[in-house]
């Protein structure tokens, strides 16, 4: 995943690479001190960068005890590309920006990946490590949201 030409992985970048790289938490002015995140938990970065919006990216704490906020590793990603009230910027999963996809176009963009659902309001995807998921508008092939997960392998 690409936000702002910034190499997100998920599974692997944490809240620190992203501040580093420039995003900001819209969040953060909720929180006045250094934020502790218990272990096996998560909490919400929604990354903010030049007055635009990359998503709702969950930050998890995979370790057995509590960790800083920025050592949390991004785990997923929600878009909603209907929200009139917060732009985004250029969002890429697996090189595509799906801003404004059809249904069909999402099929074909995402190739050989396993459809794991496909229903009126949902299309599902898995590939490797990662879920995908496109919503649609009712009774539309309108795109109003993608969410991108990674799992994580058992040691």
């Amino acid at each position: 995943m690409t936000c702002d030409g910034f190499e997100l992985k998920l599974g692997k970048t944490t809240v620190a690479q992203l501040e580093n790289a420039g995003f900001s938490n819209y969040y953060s002015s909720l929180f006045e001190e250094t934020k502790k995140i218990e272990s096996m938990s998560s909490d919400v970065f929604y990354a903010k960068k030049d007055d635009l919006f990359y998503g709702y990216m969950f930050a998890v704490n995979k370790t057995a005890s509590p960790i800083e906020f920025e050592k949390c590793v991004i785990r997923e990603v929600t878009i909603y590309y209907d929200d009139p009230d917060y732009p985004f910027g250029e969002v890429l999963v697996n090189g595509v920006d799906f801003e404004g996809y059809t249904r069909e176009e999402i099929k074909e963009a995402m190739g050989d990946r396993e459809i794991t659902m496909d229903t009126d309001t949902y299309l599902g995807f898995v590939s490797g490590d990662y879920n995908y998921v496109f919503t649609f508008a009712d009774d539309s092939e309108t795109l109003i949201s993608l969410w991108a997960v990674a799992g994580f392998k058992q040691k």
